[in-house]
């Protein structure tokens, strides 16, 4: 290797090192807890929100909903400029996920981070726009974008495939509630404290992963059927499980699931690993 080659290895080395300690300095952890807690403050809104959909409430029981049930409130255009903040800085960390060190025994997953990180973004950016005036309708503008597909060549198979992606991340969740792998990320601590941190992990992370099957599922179905009626997203999973003869039990169970993910991801706040 000549001299020149090395230098330039040893600068792609000492920025990787950089980058490494960025993605686990003590701003960069600042942002991640702060991304937590708004992420989890969705989730416990969507859990509330579906739960008043049992008793008559006329309100979208998805991310769409949750954000506008902040902006309605007194100060919450400013909330909502700091849960978009939050949540570009949780995704920024996120995304460094497979280069940040990692506590022993813990694998990274690119895939998965990167994922999550768009996510965030996504999330980020409806804040934004709710924040900025705006109040798009995420139900209405998944069935439109469904109805364009169901009356394009060759769309409901797309459609189809979406609703298949959907449930995939939803097994993903399930599985990694059922089978603690949700743990990795967090220090456990002793006593009754860990023994509901642990719970709450439990449960959110299943019942956020049932609901999303449900939500493919329906995509699926509303493809093979050639109907958008049923691909309305989380709210439509909602209203479904609303309509089913087993009563409000198994969405009650879901909302409640949806609000133990939301003071889970509180509490990662306070033991999370990296």
């Amino acid at each position: 290797m000549d001299a020149s080659s090395a230098a330039a290895k040893g600068k792609a080395e000492d920025a990787k090192e950089a980058a490494r300690r960025a993605a686990d300095s003590r701003p960069a952890r600042v942002f991640a807890r702060a991304g937590l807690i708004a992420s989890g403050a969705l989730h416990v809104l969507i859990g509330i929100i579906a739960i008043g959909v049992v008793y008559g409430l006329d309100h979208n029981a998805d991310q769409s909903g949750a954000l506008e049930a902040v902006a309605d409130t007194p100060g919450g255009v400013i909330a909502l400029w700091i849960a978009a903040l939050s949540l570009f800085g949780l995704a920024i960390w996120q995304w460094t996920g497979p280069i940040a060190p990692r506590p022993e025994g813990v694998v990274p997953n690119k895939w998965r981070d990167r994922a999550k990180s768009v996510v965030f973004v996504v999330i980020g950016l409806a804040a934004v726009v709710f924040a900025t005036g705006g109040q798009p309708d995420a139900a209405e503008q998944t069935r439109t974008v469904s109805s364009t597909l169901i009356n394009i060549p060759g769309g409901i198979f797309l459609l189809g495939a979406i609703g298949v992606a959907v449930a995939s991340v939803g097994v993903f969740y399930a599985v990694r509630g059922v089978s603690r792998r949700f743990m990795e990320d967090i220090t456990l601590p002793d006593g009754a404290v860990g023994v509901a941190v642990l719970w709450l992990g439990i449960v959110g992370h299943t019942a956020k992963g049932i609901a999303l099957v449900l939500v493919g599922v329906l995509f699926v179905g509303g493809a093979f059927v050639s109907d958008s009626s049923w691909t309305t997203g989380l709210d439509g999973a909602v209203h479904y499980l609303l309509s089913l003869p087993t009563g409000v039990w198994p969405l009650s169970i879901i909302a409640l699931g949806f609000i133990a993910h939301g003071l889970y991801l509180f509490l990662r706040t306070r033991y999370m690993r990296r």
